[in-house]
């Protein structure tokens, strides 16, 4: 009888094919072949593969990892200070105390948004080789992902960009702070927007347009099927995108590596004078005034003045006159010195900054040949829009009154807004004696009555408006209805109410 050995498993062909392969010295599975998705292991041994987490071939990486808290950290932290980060491979990590949290923006600040048109941007990801060139630092979490062969698709808007106030930051200058060891590069800037990524597995390939929101053609299904996502593509389809929140999320970073010992500025103040050095001391100043730490001191403290930070905003103003001693803010023929005065008003020495107001003024030419009383009526609309903390009468009647027309003709306030500066105003404006026929405090009481009401109304309360409007109706033009039944006077009083205040017509 003939025994026959058992036919071989393709399992153990296989296992037998591979150590044979091993024993005669073939070692090219270990880097070629395929992996069990069907995806070829040939990029290991090139170039890219080899540099595929280099933050030398990534410098403006997409942040798509971040969660919401992540992203919100990102930017208070950016609202006031540049941000610094250390970037090694695919990982980046925000070092959120490398700052100095009692003098914000000493290392730069960020500029206001550039906002722009925008338009929609796709891209794919196929294989590692486009992960790694289009979205490196999602390599932790898309990684696995992609080697078992899962294909992405990622839409994209950008609706502004942020730079910051300096284009270089040397390791002397972080040198020995806490917080900022292993530092490598600093966000010089940072695109705002919003994206979407998900599986291509996931979407529907007819959707057309969009496919996760983004205008009339998107797919409000595949739109929930996102992987990631920061703020809201379907927000970005206003024409003012800049208005709408959901498109202002933090989608890109611009890098920029920390570059090796001082800055030239600091090494030129170290240096000892020398005859040539003296000779060229004109340039090198002028080159100091406009030094990028003194830009930045004077932009962070617009910020912080914008803010109503009056006290910050000063503090910001001493480190720039040390860094730029030929504009000091406290000359007064300095273009910086009324910038001081808005912020010395806003620490809440309302009388003192008045003073250097128009100190400011008179010196910058701005009122010359005007006279004066110009001079004082231009420092009193600076009084209404930044004067804080304990004021004269006339001051705070002021204030009051620009605020009132504030909420009367700018801006949507609410109804104790108005009843509160309405209530300085009544209180004050008889009290107050007129400098002359001119003056702004003459014309108060005439106009009164309308502009509260019409504060009032912004706010939606007709109710009040009508009331406050009865109330400090003028005693003159009252005076013409004593004689007038008293159904006839309120009708007269509520025509002449709507037809002011049109905001309330036909809703008492």
């Amino acid at each position: 009888m003939k025994i026959h050995a058992p036919r071989p498993s393709t399992r153990t062909t296989f296992t037998l094919v591979a150590l044979a392969a091993v024993v005669g010295g073939c070692k090219l599975q270990q880097t070629h072949g395929t992996r069990a998705s069907g995806q070829s292991r040939l990029m290991d041994d090139t170039f890219a593969g080899k540099n595929a987490c280099n933050p030398e071939n990534h410098e403006r990486p997409f942040v798509i990892e971040w969660d919401a808290t992540d992203m919100s950290s990102f930017e208070s932290h950016a609202a006031s200070d540049v941000v610094f980060v250390r970037y090694e491979g695919c990982t980046l990590k925000v070092l959120d105390e490398c700052k100095n949290d009692s003098i914000r923006g000493e290392q730069g600040a960020y500029k206001p948004v550039e906002w722009t048109t925008g338009q929609l941007e796709t891209m794919d990801i196929r294989n590692e080789g486009e992960l790694y060139a289009k979205l490196p630092l999602g390599k932790a979490t898309l990684g696995a992902r992609v080697q078992g062969g899962e294909s992405f698709h990622m839409e994209y808007y950008v609706a502004g960009t942020r730079y910051a106030t300096r284009d270089a930051v040397y390791a002397a200058d972080l040198e020995g702070r806490y917080g900022c060891d292993g530092v490598t590069h600093f966000v010089y800037a940072y695109n705002l927007g919003a994206f979407a990524l998900g599986s291509m597995n996931n979407l529907d390939v007819e959707a057309g347009g969009s496919v996760y929101g983004f205008g009339a053609g998107g797919s409000r299904r595949s739109s929930r099927q996102a992987d990631k996502r920061g703020g809201d593509l379907a927000a970005c389809r206003s024409d003012s995108a800049t208005e709408i929140a959901g498109c202002k999320a933090p989608i890109r970073l611009t890098l920029r590596k920390i570059r090796p010992g001082k800055s030239p500025e600091a090494e030129a103040l170290a240096a000892p004078d020398t005859p040539d050095s003296m000779s060229a001391a004109a340039a090198v100043a002028t080159k100091l005034e406009m030094s990028d730490e003194a830009r930045a001191r004077w932009e962070a403290a617009q910020a912080k003045m914008r803010a109503g930070d009056g006290k910050g905003c000063l503090e910001e103003l001493g480190a720039h006159d040390r860094l730029n001693p030929k504009y000091k803010s406290t000359d007064p023929s300095s273009p910086v010195a009324l910038t001081r005065s808005f912020c010395v008003m806003l620490s809440g020495k309302c009388d003192a900054g008045k003073v250097q107001a128009r100190k400011a003024l008179e010196k910058a030419g701005q009122t010359q040949g005007q006279g004066p009383e110009q001079t004082d009526r231009v420092v009193e609309a600076y009084v209404g829009m930044y004067c804080r903390g304990r004021m004269g009468n006339r001051d705070a009647l002021i204030q009051a009154w620009m605020e009132l027309n504030k909420g009367a003709n700018l801006t949507k306030k609410d109804a104790a807004f108005c009843r509160g500066h309405a209530g300085t105003v009544s209180r004050l404006m008889n009290k107050v004696k007129p400098r002359d026929e001119d003056d702004l405090v003459k014309r108060i009481p005439n106009t009164f009555y309308v502009t509260g009401a019409a504060c009032f109304a912004r706010a939606g309360d007709c109710a009040d408006a009508f009331a406050h409007y009865k109330k400090w109706y003028p005693p003159e033009a009252a005076a013409l209805l004593k004689d007038t039944k008293p159904e006839q006077r309120a009708a007269i009083l509520k025509g002449s109410f709507e037809s002011v205040v049109r905001r309330c017509k036909g809703k008492l």
